[in-house]
């Protein structure tokens, strides 16, 4: 008698076969099942957190009433959605597909450019690199009523204000932008808003466009992978804002030359922008270039809060062979400042925050203020907005 044949006979081997395979859907089913949630529990994945840019929302507090529960219940839903198990891996394993199988570019507002450049491209900054977006003239008006209001009740204490407009990378390198874009540049908010203050202001408003595009010629002055210039371009930027500084407003401030360090570039892993599509540990950073003090330099004492999204600690930088005291108002971008500020100052007092404090002002007595704005940020501030967050007692 043939197999075929006891089989028809005797279906129970085939039945046992089929049992026993549902059984291990069944069990594998499960295992999906349980293991993010064993991971919530016990944080099993190793996975590096990518970076959000966000605060991730928190566990709700348990509701006091019916009328909370709904809230809860959202509240809930947004820290699952956060925080379920594995949720870092599978982000990671989603971005490492979409770059490496579909050659998705320009996921998560972030522009893939030629020879490996990448480019933020929040805050519109297509249409502003294109000059579709403009300034009105209330605009303008309105950010020269916000600044000559600040240098006047500075002035008044003795203090001395500087305006300071720091590029984003696409006006530094618009050559290595997309073909469809890097010959579309056209008058910016910046270029309007320059032209403006010298007609219609005698406020001292620092472009850092030129110095850090002449600088490029001699290394880099921006991160590939990153939307910040690097410690070359901080370095060309605030020598910048210290020269028009002792040009216009302290004689007596010294300056270092670049002779003063030893340049270096060394690989690291890729920026910001990489880190938001998850690929960071594929990629390295080329243009991370370093400047060393050289022997002789006075030692400044620093103190620098870790960078995150809701950062309120003051940095500040002091060397007691120096005079003189400033408050810088900045971004991110001018942490590349505190080491550079701190060879020309007794203090430099650093704060995460573009409104001014008179408070702090007429308690620490600067000689002078600076206030530094992203180019990006710039372009969609309203400084009437802005004037009202001053405290300016």
């Amino acid at each position: 008698m043939s197999a075929s044949r006891d089989t028809k006979l005797n279906p129970a081997p085939t039945r046992l076969r089929q049992r026993w395979l549902d059984w291990v859907l069944i069990g594998l089913f499960t295992a999906v099942l349980l293991v993010p949630l064993l991971d919530q529990a016990f944080h099993f994945d190793p996975t590096r957190p990518p970076s959000e840019n966000r605060v991730l929302a928190e566990c709700p507090p348990a509701p006091a009433s019916l009328a909370g529960l709904q809230k809860f219940m959202a509240g809930w839903e947004a820290y699952f959605n956060d925080h379920f198990g594995f949720r870092r891996c599978l982000v990671m394993w989603h971005n490492k597909m979409m770059w490496n199988l579909f050659e998705d570019r320009t996921s998560r507002n972030v522009l893939l450019g030629t020879a490996g450049w990448f480019y933020i491209t929040e805050a519109w900054m297509i249409e502003h690199f294109r000059g579709a977006l403009q300034f009105t003239d209330a605009d303008m008006q309105g950010w020269q009523k916000l600044l000559e209001r600040r240098r006047d009740w500075l002035a008044a204490r003795g203090v001395k204000y500087v305006f300071v407009l720091a590029p984003d990378k696409q006006s530094v390198y618009p050559e290595y932008l997309p073909a469809w874009l890097k010959d579309l540049g056209g008058r910016t908010k910046v270029d309007q808003f320059v032209a403006y203050m010298k007609a219609h202001s005698t406020v001292t408003v620092v472009d850092l466009r030129p110095p850090l595009i002449a600088g490029k010629k001699i290394a880099p002055t921006y991160q590939k992978t990153d939307t910040h210039w690097n410690q070359f371009g901080a370095f060309l930027a605030c020598q910048e804002v210290l020269r028009v500084m002792r040009e216009e407003q302290l004689p007596a401030l010294p300056l270092l030359s670049a002779d003063s360090f030893i340049r270096t570039n060394l690989l690291m892993p890729g920026g910001d922008l990489v880190n938001l599509r998850g690929i960071r540990l594929s990629m390295a950073e080329s243009n991370g270039v370093h400047m060393l003090p050289k022997p002789g330099l006075p030692p400044v004492e620093k103190s620098i809060p870790p960078l995150g999204p809701h950062v309120k600690d003051m940095a500040t930088a002091r060397n007691p062979q120096a005079h003189g005291r400033a408050m810088v108002y900045t971004d991110s971008f001018g942490r590349g400042w505190i080491p550079f500020f701190g060879y020309e100052f007794a203090e430099s007092d650093f704060f995460w925050q573009y409104p001014l404090d008179g408070r702090e002002v007429e308690q620490r007595k600067p000689d002078v203020v600076v206030t530094e704005i992203l180019e990006r940020f710039f372009n969609i501030t309203d400084p009437k907005e802005l004037s009202a967050q001053d405290t300016l007692p």
